[in-house]
């Protein structure tokens, strides 16, 4: 019991150290008119831009190359974007804890997911469509959102995930059908 003490007030001290030593920085609104000059301020793995892009262009081969590249820029900028803007501690689930506890307002996978989609959606994208996945749907500890994108007609299934959650802000990509999440497409009218 003695043990268990000390290693929850070793916590609190910690976490209370962590919060101390944050900034206070207000997050961006993706809408934001000075949103898209941040996005410049980000520096870019070119060879993680370049596999992403191979990956997308992957969906459809009818493309417009430079729509794949795009949407590969994008997603990799906001994602480390928005890990400074949540003011991010890894691993996300300690993200997630120090949000119940009040420590951080936003960085929950929806929030990723909602911040992400908003962005990738001022792309007006013609050979792609942007979708919402959702795994363990209302399951309190195991729900999972992300953004899917797909070709233009094509499966959910076959889509590909953009997950910047899951490596708190370092984007991760996999085909649906291809991941351990369990995913089912979210209707577009409970976005």
């Amino acid at each position: 019991m003695l043990r268990s003490l000390k290693y929850i007030c070793f916590v609190c001290l910690l976490l209370s150290v962590i919060n101390c030593a944050s900034s206070n920085r207000t997050l961006t609104d993706p809408s934001n008119s000075n949103y898209p000059a941040d996005i410049n301020s980000v520096t870019l793995d070119w060879d993680r831009v370049n596999a992403l892009e191979y990956d997308l262009a992957a969906l459809n081969h009818n493309s417009d190359g430079t729509e794949a590249r795009r949407v590969a820029e994008t997603a990799l900028q906001v994602s480390a974007i928005l890990a400074k803007e949540y003011r991010l501690v890894r691993p996300p689930i300690l993200h997630n804890l120090f949000i119940q506890m009040g420590l951080r307002d936003r960085g929950l996978c929806y929030q990723w997911t909602e911040d992400l989609m908003s962005r990738l959606k001022t792309l007006q994208l013609k050979s792609y469509q942007l979708r919402w996945g959702v795994a363990y749907r209302g399951s309190d500890l195991r729900e999972h959102n992300t953004v899917v994108i797909t070709a233009n007609g094509q499966p959910f299934e076959d889509g590909l995930i953009l997950d910047p959650w899951r490596h708190s802000g370092k984007l991760y990509w996999v085909v649906v059908k291809k991941d351990r999440y369990p995913w089912r497409e979210l209707p577009p009218e409970e976005w």
